[in-house]
C-alpha cells in the first residue's frame, strides 16, 4: 500500500464500486478503495431471504441502465440473471464489476479514524499504518449501521438486520415495530411459515399516497403482502416510547397516545438504519436527524474535501436512498475533483452519463409526479 493517494475511497459497497470506475472513466486513477472486509461483504450479511425491491432489467442499449446497475455498462439482471437480486447475488455482482475493471481495492483494511492535516487528511488505519489523501469519500452505507429508537429499554428488542433465519423463530405471534420496507418484509417472511404478527407504527407506507418509491410501500414487497394480509395486522399512530419486561416473557409495550400492548416475543424493530452512528461520520459531519449534513457537492460542511457517497446522502427532501439514485452523483463528483484541480473534464464522458440517465446535478428537479 502506498502512504499517499489523491483520492481514498472508504467502502467496496456499490457506492464504492460505482465511483471507483466512474473516476476510472474520467481518466483518473490515483486513488484506492479500502474496505475492512472484501468488495460486497456487506451484502453477504443480508438475510437470504432479503431481495432487492427495485427490480433488475437489462435495458442499457435504451438509455436506461439496469436500475440496481452502478456502471452504465453493466446489468445485474444479465449477470445474475436475477429480476430481484438476494444479497449475495449482489455482492457477486460488485465483485464481477470490481475484477473487470481492476478497480485498486484493498480489503481486509479498516479506517479507524481521519484526522484532518492542512490541506489533505491522514486516514489511521487498523493495522497501525497512516496514509494519506488530499480527498476522501465515505461510502460504508447503513446495513453495518441498524438504528433502533432510544427508548427506555431498547435493549429487550431485537433489529431486523440481525435475524439470520426466520426458521428460527417459534411458531408464537410476533410484534414488528415500524411499518415500512423492512416491517413488511419480517411480517411475510414469518407469515410463509405460518407466524402471525402485528405491525405497531406510527406511520405506514402502505398508507403513502405518493409516487415516491422511497416512501410507499414497494410493488414488490406490497405483492407479496397481499398474499398473506390474514396473517399480518398492521396498527397505525402508534409510536413507541418505552418497553419493559415482565415475567415470565412477557414484554410490555407503551405508546405516545398512552395506549400499551402486551407482546409474547422480543420486539423486532425495523426502524432503520442510520450510518451517523459510525464514528467516521460522526467525527466529521455534522449530523441532524440522524442524517449527515451535507453542502451542494455532498460534502461535509465541517471539513473540506470530505465527501459522502451512497444511501444516506440527503438534500433536504431528496432522499438517494436506493442505487439508480445515488448513482447518479458518481459523474458530477467527480468533475468537481478535477475542477478543485484545475484539469478539464471531457465532455464526452459527461454526455455517456447524461445519456445514461446518470447526472444528477440539479436536486430542483427530483420531485416526483405521475398522473396516474
Amino acid at each position: 500500500m502506498n502512504d499517499s493517494y489523491s483520492i481514498v475511497i472508504i467502502g467496496a459497497g456499490p457506492a464504492g464500486v460505482g465511483l471507483g470506475v466512474t473516476l476510472q472513466n474520467y481518466g483518473i486513477s490515483n486513488f484506492v478503495i479500502l474496505d475492512k472486509d472484501k468488495v460486497g461483504s456487506t451484502f453477504d450479511n443480508w438475510n437470504h431471504e432479503t431481495h432487492f425491491i427495485s427490480p433488475s432489467f437489462t435495458t442499457n442499449g435504451f438509455g436506461y441502465p439496469d436500475l440496481n446497475a452502478v456502471t452504465p455498462n453493466s446489468s445485474p439482471a444479465f449477470s445474475l440473471q436475477s429480476e430481484h437480486p438476494s444479497g449475495q447475488e449482489y455482492a457477486t455482482y460488485l465483485r464481477t464489476v470490481s475484477l473487470r475493471n481492476q478497480l485498486p481495492v484493498i480489503g481486509n483494511t479498516e479506517v479507524t479514524r481521519i484526522i484532518h492535516n492542512h490541506n489533505s487528511y491522514q486516514l489511521q488505519l487498523s493495522s497501525h499504518q497512516v496514509i494519506e489523501a488530499r480527498y476522501v469519500f465515505v461510502g460504508i452505507g447503513d446495513f453495518s449501521y441498524p438504528y433502533s429508537p432510544e427508548i427506555p429499554g431498547k435493549n429487550f428488542g431485537i433489529h431486523y438486520s440481525s435475524i439470520s433465519d426466520y426458521d428460527d423463530f417459534e411458531p408464537t405471534e410476533q410484534t414488528i415495530i415500524g411499518g415500512n420496507e423492512a416491517g413488511f418484509d419480517a411480517a411475510i417472511n414469518l407469515a410463509k411459515r405460518g407466524i402471525r404478527s402485528t405491525i405497531f407504527t406510527d406511520t405506514t407506507a402502505i398508507d403513502s399516497q405518493s409516487p415516491d418509491p422511497s416512501k410507499r410501500l414497494s410493488t414488490f414487497t406490497l405483492n407479496r403482502f397481499l398474499n398473506y394480509m390474514n396473517m399480518i395486522r398492521i396498527v397505525p399512530g402508534k409510536e413507541l416510547i418505552s418497553i419493559r419486561k415482565g415475567e415470565p416473557e412477557r414484554y410490555y409495550l407503551t405508546f405516545s397516545d398512552t395506549t400499551t400492548a402486551v407482546s409474547q416475543t422480543r420486539p423486532i424493530f425495523a426502524t432503520g438504519f442510520a450510518a451517523c452512528q459510525s464514528p467516521l461520520i460522526k467525527e466529521t459531519f455534522e449530523v441532524k436527524n440522524n442524517r449527515p449534513v451535507l453542502n451542494h457537492y455532498d460534502e461535509s460542511t465541517l471539513y473540506p474535501n470530505i465527501f459522502l457517497i451512497g444511501p444516506q446522502v440527503t438534500h433536504d427532501d431528496v432522499v438517494l436512498c436506493y442505487v439508480y439514485k445515488y448513482r447518479q452523483r458518481f459523474a458530477p463528483l467527480t468533475e468537481e475533483i478535477l475542477a478543485r484541480n484545475g484539469l478539464i473534464v471531457n465532455p464526452m464522458i459527461t454526455q455517456a452519463y447524461k445519456d445514461a440517465n446518470m447526472y444528477l446535478d440539479n436536486f430542483d428537479e427530483c420531485d416526483v409526479d405521475c398522473e396516474c
